[in-house]
């Protein structure tokens, strides 16, 4: 995939490599669709697993055990603080403000197109769940890629802390972050 960071690069004809993620036993295209899904996690391997609940997503047995056993128990889920639905040492990325909405879960290194898990121009409040300091410190950054000649805009998210409101934070030149990010930076130290 060529970086959408890069000059000259037209953001809105990048190609869309969709990712194709287990849903309910079937396998669905989320560059085209959810499906229904409200939350989709990228695991350890590569795979995606989408799943309805926080309940389903937060027991799933392709999560590492580590991660399963520092997230909340699955019978407290409270919808009132997103460390209660966000996975241990996931980045949670919501559609809607104060951590409502469809979420995107993700843990490992990388630039992540959005664009490719139907989530581009979608994202309202980042939550970083951080159970295990000493293996998951780090930080992200989201990018907002243009058409050349303007530049990229970027800008870091430093945890542990969340995010409740991407209206909240200044986009340079003007506005704010809100529905404008195209691709999420993880960046394990």
């Amino acid at each position: 995939m060529q970086a959408a960071t890069e000059e000259g690069t037209d953001p809105a004809a990048d190609p869309v490599h969709p990712v194709i993620a287990d849903y309910d036993g079937r396998k669905i295209d989320l560059a085209k669709s959810w499906e229904g899904a409200n939350i989709c996690t990228e695991l350890p391997n590569g795979e995606v697993h989408c799943y309805d609940t926080d309940q389903e997503a937060l027991a799933d047995p392709a999560l590492p055990a580590q991660v399963r056993a520092k997230s909340p128990k699955t019978s407290a889920i409270r919808a009132s603080d997103p460390r209660d639905n966000c996975a241990a040492d996931y980045w949670c990325l919501y559609q809607d403000a104060n951590y409502k909405g469809r979420r995107l879960q993700f843990s490992s290194d990388g630039k992540k197109n959005l664009g490719d898990y139907g989530f581009r121009d979608k994202l309202s409040s980042v939550f970083y769940w951080v159970g295990r300091w000493s293996v998951n410190y780090g930080n992200a950054t989201m990018w907002d890629s243009r058409s050349w000649p303007l530049d990229d805009r970027q800008r870091d998210l430093n945890p542990p802390k969340g995010w409740p409101n991407l209206q909240d934070l200044p986009y340079p030149g003007g506005g704010n972050w809100n529905d404008k990010v195209d691709v999420f930076e993880i960046n394990r130290a």
